[in-house]
């Protein structure tokens, strides 16, 4: 190792060192995982969505899920059927 690599291997450190203790606290772990935590809801209410009414909930659920069903076969409706798709080629 030559004498000049030496130095700047030390000031590399330095520099790095110093910029882990100039982070702000907002990003140190352990500030970052008391932030995630929040404890608002009762006990058995867990959900992160509302369900005390029955018939609505049900209704987004069906929904959501029939939504997420349907897509692919939308898209693949859509791939077939446009211009120049697999089943309208355009020559």
């Amino acid at each position: 190792m030559t004498p000049l690599s030496r130095p700047f291997a030390t000031h590399l450190k330095i520099a790095t060192l110093s910029t882990i203790r100039q982070r702000p606290a907002a990003l140190l772990p352990s500030n970052v995982s008391r932030r995630m935590m929040h404890a608002h809801a009762d006990e058995y209410n867990n959900m992160p969505f509302d369900h005390s009414n029955r018939r609505r909930f049900a209704a987004k659920a069906f929904a959501y899920m029939g939504f997420g069903f349907t897509l692919p076969f939308i898209a693949v409706g859509w791939q077939w059927y446009k211009p120049g798709g697999y089943k309208n080629p355009s020559s």
